[in-house]
């Protein structure tokens, strides 16, 4: 952890110390002091400390977006879909603040990828196939506002980058499990679309023209997004 990722972690430190022992005056921190703190525990793999900090700023503030974010991916990452898929629902449509909060100006994206994941989690491939198009709409839209035709998400970027913490959870895992999706739901043709994509993201110069009328093709098909799944787990 960097002098920069270091200072951030001890002021949250401080701040909540003066929350709980009542030190000097009573501080209490605002719901964005626990919220970040939650994400700090979420990068040192602490799910469940993440999750009750969270939860403590979604009771402190029922409006708050980026709790409910935070408790959804927590929970999602504890392996409960059905709670994760809830929290971030229950998130998805509240308005976000970009004044009060302008370095979570992504917040709403990383909620719609984290219901792509449940969805998946939970077996849904009509409702993963559903946000996953919301997430590239959403994605083309930062895009248009970045005037930069390269971006492509990653979850927490701002906040993970300065605690030099890579979470490995971008762009490229959200096509991945929109092509499953379609290809369980036998939207062949659009999978390997969305296969192609992922190697163009990842520099990846190939030439997959599976025969998708034949089973061998689809086969095929599926042996690939197993490769892709290993692949983008490293």
């Amino acid at each position: 952890m960097n002098m920069i990722s270091k200072k951030i972690t001890l002021i949250l430190l401080s701040s909540l110390t003066y929350f709980f022992t009542g030190c000097r005056q009573d501080y209490v921190p605002t719901d964005d002091e626990l919220a970040d703190y939650g994400w700090v525990l979420f990068s040192q793999k602490n799910y469940i400390g993440a999750r009750d900090w969270f939860k403590q700023a979604v009771e402190k503030d029922s409006s708050y977006m980026d709790g409910y974010c935070g408790l959804g991916w927590s929970n999602g990452k504890m392996g409960y879909a059905d709670t994760a898929y809830n929290y971030l629902f229950q998130g998805k449509d509240l308005n976000y603040d970009d004044v009060r909060f302008p370095n979570q100006v992504n917040l709403p994206i990383d909620i719609i990828a984290g219901l792509v994941f449940a969805s998946r989690a939970m077996g849904n491939d009509a409702q993963t196939i559903t946000y996953s198009q919301e997430f590239d709409f959403k994605q083309n839209q930062i895009q248009v506002a970045l005037g930069d035709g390269s971006y492509r998400w990653k979850l927490k970027e701002f906040l993970f980058n300065s605690l030099e913490y890579n979470s490995k959870i971008d762009a490229q895992d959200v096509r991945l499990a929109w092509s499953t999706a379609q290809y369980n739901t036998g939207n062949f043709s659009d999978c390997v679309s969305n296969m192609r994509i992922i190697w163009e993201d990842a520099g990846v110069d190939t030439i997959f023209e599976p025969d998708i009328l034949t089973v061998e093709g689809r086969d095929q098909i599926a042996k690939e997004l197993e490769a892709l799944q290993i692949k983008l787990s490293k």
